[in-house]
Formats: structure tokens, sequence, C-alpha cells
């Protein structure tokens, strides 16, 4: 009876597991942030047209390709600061006393606002009998100084100490933009441009066009006087 008892007592009802509150706040994401808006990119400008430059200016175009680089390949015995020259390739060859004469007066003009030549050399040394050109003993230059003419480039070739100098007038009387310049009658001169010599005694101070224009590249194409 008791044994029947046992086996009839009621198994206990297994405890059930917690769960949680139904209304417990849930966790979310939290907002976005709004990122500030962008400006609208700038629309890319392109670069200011570059200054124009005297060269430019004055013939339409620089003197030549590479006008800006040195003209010498080295320091020159004699003429400090020479290898800075930017005179254009025919200042190669020339006597170091023709150098440091463009060198002065290169070295007083103002600098100009652009990288480009002040003077630059038409003519210097050449081939053929010395007594025939200053320009075969290395020892004459045409040059050119933008922005002045003729008689201005005059003044300045004869301040820096060339013994002779040429101004240069087209057929009616214009001045051309180069003079002539060159150390006739100095102990550097020899035959005769020597000094007492038939060509040192004289220097022509004028030459004009026989056409119409300054282009003229022999003496023939000239006529020279002495005033």
């Amino acid at each position: 009876m008791i044994a029947a008892l046992a086996a009839c007592k009621a198994e206990p009802t297994p405890t059930a597991t917690p769960q949680p509150a139904t209304d417990a706040p849930i966790a979310s994401a939290p907002p976005p942030i709004n990122e500030p808006t962008p400006p609208p990119a700038k629309p890319i400008e392109p670069p200011p047209p570059s200054k124009p430059g005297c060269w430019e200016t004055h013939f339409g175009t620089p003197p030549a390709a590479g006008s800006s680089t040195p003209s010498l390949p080295a320091a020159i015995d004699g003429c400090d600061g020479c290898e800075t020259l930017k005179v254009g390739p025919k200042a190669g060859g020339l006597h170091v006393e023709v150098l440091r004469r463009v060198h002065a007066i290169v070295a007083k003009l103002p600098a100009p606002p652009i990288d480009e030549p002040v003077l630059w050399i038409n003519s210097g040394a050449r081939q053929g009998d010395p007594d025939a050109s200053m320009h075969n003993q290395a020892l004459a230059i045409d040059a050119v100084i933008c922005g002045m003419d003729t008689r201005e480039t005059a003044k300045q070739l004869r301040a820096a100490g060339f013994t002779c100098v040429i101004e240069y007038y087209d057929g009616e009387g214009h001045p051309c933009h180069f003079a002539h310049a060159d150390l006739r009658a100095t102990e550097h001169a020899k035959g005769m441009y020597a000094k007492g010599g038939r060509k040192a005694r004289s220097c022509p101070k004028r030459a004009a066009s026989k056409s119409m224009n300054c282009d003229n590249s022999t003496k023939r194409d000239w006529t020279y006087s002495e005033g």
C-alpha cells in the first residue's frame, strides 16, 4: 500500500527559465551624422599668359632659340663674369677685350623683367684678311640692345671704351636697331688697323643703307660717312 502511494506521488514541476520583460527598450543604431556638403570644385583656370619680353614686344620674337642660355662654355681669363653673358653664340671667339666691354655694358643695363638677353651680338669674329675688317681680328661686333635704336646703342658702346662706333640708318634716314663697335688704334689691333695704321686714322660715324631697310649684310650695301 505504501509502495503504491509512492509510485503515485506526483513528480515535481520543473522551474521555468525567467524571460526578459517584453517592454524593455531595444537598442538601435545611432542616427547618421549629417556630413557637411563639400563646396563645388572650382573650375581649373588656364595659367595667365606669359608676360611678353622686350624682344617679343619690339621684334615679335626672341633673337634666337635658346637665347637665355650662357653664350660661352667656360670662364674667360681676364674677364670676370663673362661666363654668365647671354648675348648669343657669336660671342664665341671674340677677343677678351671686346668681351670685357660687352660685359660692362650688360652689367649696368637694367635687369630684364623676364629671362632674356638685354644685348645681342649679330656679328662677331669672322675669318678673313685682318686688314679687311676688324671682325677678322675678333676685335669688332655688331650689336643690338633691346629697346634702343642705333644712336642709343652707339652711346653705350662708346661709353664702354670701343674706339670706333658706327651708327646705321635706313635709306630714308630712320635709325636702325644695331650699331658697330671695334677696337682699332689700340694695342690689340694689328696691320692697317693698328695704331698709326692707315685704317686706324679714321672711323666712319654713320652708315646709310643703299636700300630702304636695315637688313643689308655686307659693307657694299651701305654708304659710310664721317657724320
